[in-house]
């Protein structure tokens, strides 16, 4: 089915509708819905047209050799691992190729283990030619939530004179509920569908690994403020120094009669920024908002919100071990 920026479609699982405002890949679209007031990526699949305006529009079924012609990408000079997605309109479902790319001009002569929290084991070793990637194999999250760790260890090398490299001896840590955040991927000139690419110099990985960690300083126990509105429920928590804050409308109101779908919403967002508002001098502090897996419709417009109202706040997927994929972490800074 050719969808078109512009066209006004319907969701087949959803009962939703919105018009197309962007294409991600030759399966994937940005449709934005008037009900909830911002955009979400959908399946081509899960979409139907009920109105198509005539003048020409790029095309999803446009050829991915096409999209990518100008894709643009200055070289970083270094190793990446690269992840890239079967199925991106539905990350948590979805199975991974995992590559190496070679960034570099040189030869990498390089070797690929897993660690599993207890020891390595050896993946693969060989050669990897410049500008060029390597698949190491094809995981689940399941199965990548196994590996904790991917190790790379590369010498390179050059024929004639040449300006000598540091080798390459480290590991990047896998965290499956980060390979679930869409903001993360984009396009490269290396793979025809959308990438994460994870950095395999020390300054980088230091640089995006700092983002998961949570400074333990200044962290301060508080009852959160009783409302004097009837209908509302306790949706608020201490857990250790962590405040909990449950956004699913049934944990916040004891009835949602006379209220829409985006009435609902708002409530929630609501809830979100008066939190935000009242933790707002208590740095260090951590409260998780936990908003369910859902349509993702509550997650995504928390997430555009955090960048682009609280860009001075760190946020993060909570722990995926406790919350699975639904529940986001905000550290006041």
């Amino acid at each position: 089915m050719n969808v078109r920026i512009g066209d006004i479609v319907r969701f087949i699982s959803e009962k939703l509708e919105g018009k197309v405002t962007g294409i991600i890949d030759d399966k994937t679209v940005n449709v934005y819905c008037d009900e909830y007031g911002f955009e979400i990526p959908a399946s081509v699949n899960d979409l139907v047209v009920i109105h198509s305006d005539s003048a020409p529009a790029k095309t999803v079924k446009e050829s991915p050799a096409a999209q990518q012609k100008n894709v643009e990408m200055q070289s970083a000079d270094t190793l990446y691992i690269a992840f890239v997605p079967e199925k991106f309109n539905d990350l948590t479902d979805s199975r991974f190729d995992l590559y190496l790319v070679n960034d570099t001009t040189q030869t990498s002569l390089y070797a690929i283990s897993f660690y599993d929290g207890e020891k390595y084991t050896g993946i693969t070793a060989g050669n990897s030619n410049p500008d060029t990637t390597y698949l190491i194999g094809n995981y689940s999250l399941k199965e990548l939530d196994g590996i904790k760790a991917i190790h790379v260890q590369s010498v390179f090398y050059q024929k004639g004179v040449h300006p000598l490299r540091n080798a390459v001896d480290t590991q990047i840590k896998i965290v499956p509920a980060n390979l679930c955040k869409t903001g993360a991927y984009k396009h490269t000139r290396w793979f025809n569908a959308i990438t994460l690419l994870r950095p395999l110099d020390k300054e980088n990985i230091v640089k995006e690994e700092s983002l998961e960690i949570i400074p333990e300083q200044f962290l301060q126990q508080a009852s959160p403020k009783a409302d004097d509105k009837q209908h509302e429920r306790p949706q608020k928590q201490m857990v250790g120094n962590i405040l909990e804050v449950d956004l699913h409308i049934s944990q916040l109101l004891e009835t949602t009669t006379g209220m829409d779908n985006k009435d609902m919403l708002e409530y929630q967002m609501d809830v979100f920024r008066k939190t935000l508002e009242e933790y707002k001098l208590r740095r260090g502090m951590k409260i998780v908002f936990i908003h369910g897996k859902g349509d993702g419709v509550l997650r995504q417009r928390l997430l555009w919100e955090l960048q682009t109202k609280y860009k001075r706040y760190n946020h993060q997927d909570a722990s995926f071990k406790q919350y699975g994929y639904g529940a986001t972490m905000v550290t006041i800074k």
